[in-house]
């Protein structure tokens, strides 16, 4: 009775458990919150402090939607996340699989596959610029015998794209690797054992078992990914620095170039990242629903 007692006082009061974590994740993330807000809404210029904050309203970001190399930003963006989140989920899923199915005690082969991901983003791009110079690079030396000329993968637009999805995919599909195995090895075997029984093939048990039983884990690591996939300013900025050109230019390295390194306009920057912040909710909130009617005609 005691221990009843305990365990009803208990959840009744769970809140309390998460209250200081709770507490300190608002005072660190909703203060640069609300001064981001109030930089987008004035006319703030860091090289010209001297002519004072003048608030503008919706201004910044009316004018980013009129300016192409803002609006050409985006769609980078948009090109990378969704080139990187894609082939990551179904390369990880497919390793996944191979690795539940065949070599479930070889824990050397998921150290040696997760390795990428214990490497500094830094350290990543740099290791990768080398490889992909033209000259003195890995990459175009193994090409030679494949009848392949030298390739400046960087000074290129759409091979300089291609080439930051390719590090991105080397580094994080070991993450989904990780999420959908363990989301693999964790699925009840009875449906399974009883597909067998029933002489269901491979396809049918992977179309109507396998992924209804996995979706929750698919949406949270497809989710996980495309928000950390939006934080992709180092690893573009090592290689490429947006160029050539703007061609790979992304939201957060055109923010940093007109906030800070070129133009001191911090409110067009700020203006910029608020934008990038209600893109994703949207995207995060429509893709649950979606998943939600995707589990339900799973099943």
């Amino acid at each position: 009775m005691r221990r009843n007692g305990f365990m009803a006082t208990l959840s009744e009061n769970i809140w309390l458990m998460f209250l200081p974590a709770l507490l300190i994740l608002i005072l660190v993330t909703l203060p640069p919150f609300f001064y981001t807000i109030y930089l987008s809404v004035h006319d703030i210029d860091i090289t010209k402090p001297y002519l004072g904050r003048h608030f503008v309203g919706l201004q910044n970001f009316i004018a980013i939607f009129s300016d192409k190399r803002a609006v050409g930003s985006f769609i980078n963006t948009g090109i990378l996340i969704g080139g990187m989140v894609a082939i990551e989920f179904f390369l990880g899923l497919l390793l996944a699989l191979v690795i539940d199915s065949f070599f479930k005690k070889a824990t050397w082969l998921i150290t040696l596959i997760i390795l990428p991901m214990t490497f500094p983003r830094v350290v990543v791009g740099l290791v990768w610029r080398i490889m992909l110079n033209p000259i003195v690079g890995i990459i175009n030396y193994l090409l030679t015998p494949f009848g392949g000329g030298p390739v400046d993968w960087l000074a290129r637009p759409g091979w300089a794209i291609t080439s930051i999805i390719m590090v991105d995919v080397w580094q994080w599909t070991p993450f989904m690797v990780l999420m959908l195995l363990a989301g693999l090895q964790s699925l009840p075997k009875e449906p399974f054992d009883a597909s067998r029984v029933d002489g269901a093939g491979d396809f049918h048990v992977f179309r109507f078992i396998t992924l209804p039983l996995l979706q929750p884990i698919i949406v949270v690591a497809i989710i996980f990914r495309l928000i950390d996939a939006l934080r992709t300013f180092d690893i573009v900025y090592i290689l490429t620095r947006g160029g050539p050109g703007t061609s790979t230019e992304t939201v957060d390295i055109f923010a940093y170039y007109m906030g800070i390194s070129e133009a001191g306009r911090i409110s067009y920057a700020a203006s910029a990242s608020l934008i990038v912040l209600y893109v994703t909710v949207i995207l995060v909130t429509i893709f649950l629903r979606f998943s939600r009617q995707w589990r339900e005609e799973l099943y």
